[in-house]
């Protein structure tokens, strides 16, 4: 049972490079790993592949462009115009980008790249431990870096909404508005209350609101790692089944292959719902982002 959960917990988590570890401050840090060389993978493959899909070749697009075309007017039609309205055009090119790395990012771990880079490591001694094909936003670090992301961009967004709206109502230079825009935003978080329960509540108020934000984007990070992990950890579970019966059929009962038979529809089916799951904590992942970058670029807001 042990070793059923160890290469559970094998399957889901990062596994270091040989010598991609490295101690500061007694902590151990990781600068290469399995997640990571997929994140790099990963960056490389859209960086080369979509430019090329991108430029126009004639008016009726095909192939990969007309893949590309799809998904660029889905991100568009069902996520920033839905969430943002009038400023969907602004922040297509953010949500796009977003939508592509983790869509990617959660398809790499279904494709078999782990076993083959394993493979390789018995020919090419360079690749001896050093793993590529793990699920990036199956890691903690991984899935925090995304909702940081999607966090900074809420805060830039509302601060220099706030600084706009500051130099356009009062007339002050560009440059008063940028540096005040931290507590123009602020200011104006706590929903306007008169009378003195308004002075009284203007504190807790502004802290809740503020602290709205931390918990929405720390929603994202939990929520696309624990749907990941899951489908991951289940996978593993039924296939480490598989050879359980698989070894229990050869040395005490044959009808035990039944179970096997079993476990291997039971993978397909969770392979092709983990197609559909990778497509829609994306998807999700996208939305809300949008969602909470409309809250906070309306005037009400900043």
């Amino acid at each position: 049972m042990n070793m059923m959960l160890a290469s559970v917990l094998e399957h889901i988590s990062d596994t270091p490079w040989p010598g991609g570890q490295v101690e500061v401050f007694g902590l151990r840090v990781t600068l290469m790993s399995s997640s990571i060389a997929s994140i790099i993978l990963v960056g490389v493959l859209l960086a080369v592949l979509v430019p090329r899909l991108a430029r126009r070749v004639g008016d009726i697009p095909h192939g990969g462009r007309n893949v590309l075309e799809i998904l660029v007017i889905f991100v568009r039609d069902m996520i920033a115009k839905p969430a943002l309205h009038e400023k969907a055009y602004d922040f297509l090119p953010m949500l796009l980008t977003l939508f592509l790395f983790v869509l990617t990012m959660n398809l790499v771990g279904i494709l078999p790249l782990e076993p083959l880079t394993r493979l390789m490591g018995h020919y090419v001694p360079w690749m001896k431990g050093r793993l590529i094909g793990a699920t990036p936003t199956s890691v903690f670090s991984v899935c925090a870096g995304l909702a940081s992301l999607s966090f900074l961009t809420i805060l830039v967004s509302a601060f220099a909404r706030a600084a706009d709206h500051a130099h356009h109502e009062h007339h002050w230079p560009r440059w008063l508005c940028l540096a005040l825009s931290p507590a123009l935003w602020v200011r104006k978080m706590a929903p306007p209350i008169s009378g003195m329960a308004g002075i009284i509540l203007v504190v807790p108020l502004t802290a809740m609101e503020i602290a709205g934000v931390v918990v929405k984007c720390g929603a994202l990070l939990i929520r696309l790692l624990a749907n990941m992990v899951a489908g991951h950890a289940l996978l593993a579970v039924i296939m480490m089944l598989l050879l359980q019966a698989a070894a229990f059929a050869l040395k005490e009962n044959i009808t035990a292959l039944g179970v096997s038979v079993v476990c291997i529809l039971a993978s397909v089916l969770l392979d092709v719902l983990e197609v559909m799951v990778a497509g829609l904590q994306a998807y999700i992942f996208t939305y809300l982002t949008a969602i909470f970058l409309g809250l906070y670029v309306e005037p009400g807001h900043g």
